[in-house]
């Protein structure tokens, strides 16, 4: 196993396109998932890509009302950060350890495509976008459709993300994560709920649930049938919504919990947010 440290963008471009590596930027996700026993350094199956010492990777700034995110940015930074929407400091600040949130970044929660990863879950509820790049282009993807299923993305072998676009918005909302403790938890079920009024009706309505399918659970479809309602429309047809999302999820029985507590779960809370609204 080789290592590359590259201290600019075009230097670490150019390894990709020569050597298959694993990206590792704060290392909290692909070191535990290649660990040995006690004492003993992690043993990767190919080379590594360190990111850390990529110069200009590293920043937080709104640009036309969107938040643009540098891939090596941590999660303490935009914990702190004055651009950062309450929303999401909300999320991060629930994600693992003060220790962990010190060194993890939120491109590598996002490439790392685990159905617990709390960060994807706002990311896809504000249709954020990703920007990848290789040696020889650019391009922009959501993260709804970079993520493909359990431990997958769109990426190809040759890129890597380089900034993550969150449109900036002034929703109400409710996050609420479930775990087996109140900090340093593995989510069992996460849910995020937002929406906008105006006049009394519903001018915006969105639901995104973690750890219940292969990735994070949003459908514009079903969230456009209740658009246009006023609020009480809207909570009166609170079991049409429960039904809709109820088909929508696919929870598996995993280490944390088993599929039927995670659905009750998940249908408690999207009852909980449908009477929060006012």
């Amino acid at each position: 196993m080789n290592s590359y440290i590259p201290t600019s963008l075009e230097e670490a471009l150019k390894i990709l396109f020569e050597h298959d590596c694993y990206i590792l930027a704060g290392g909290t996700d692909l070191m535990v998932q290649n660990h040995r026993s006690s004492g003993l350094l992690p043993t990767f199956k190919k080379d590594v890509l360190f990111t850390s010492q990529i110069e200009g990777l590293d920043y937080i700034k709104v640009i036309n009302n969107e938040l643009h995110i540098g891939a090596n940015t941590k999660y303490i930074s935009m914990i702190e950060s004055k651009f950062v929407p309450t929303m999401l400091k909300n999320v991060f600040v629930e994600i693992a350890s003060p220790s962990i949130r010190n060194m993890a970044t939120l491109t590598g929660n996002i490439n790392n495509a685990s159905p617990a990863a709390d960060g994807t879950v706002p990311l896809i509820l504000l249709d954020a976008r990703l920007v990848l790049q290789s040696k020889d282009n650019k391009r922009e993807i959501s993260v709804d459709d970079y993520l493909i299923g359990f431990k997958k993305t769109d990426r190809k072998p040759n890129e890597m993300v380089t900034e993550i676009i969150v449109p900036l918005t002034d929703h109400k909302y409710l996050w609420r994560k479930v775990g087996s403790r109140k900090a340093e938890s593995i989510s069992k079920v996460t849910f995020l709920g937002a929406y906008k009024t105006s006049n009394n009706k519903i001018s915006d309505f969105r639901i995104a649930l973690g750890c219940v399918s292969i990735k994070p659970v949003r459908s514009k479809q079903v969230e456009s049938k209740y658009i246009g309602l006023t609020i009480d429309e809207l909570k009166n047809k609170k079991d049409e919504i429960v039904n809709d999302y109820n088909q929508l999820i696919e929870p598996v029985t995993d280490q944390r919990s088993n599929k039927e507590y995670k659905r009750k779960v998940a249908i408690n809370l999207l009852k909980s947010f449908i009477d929060s609204i006012k």
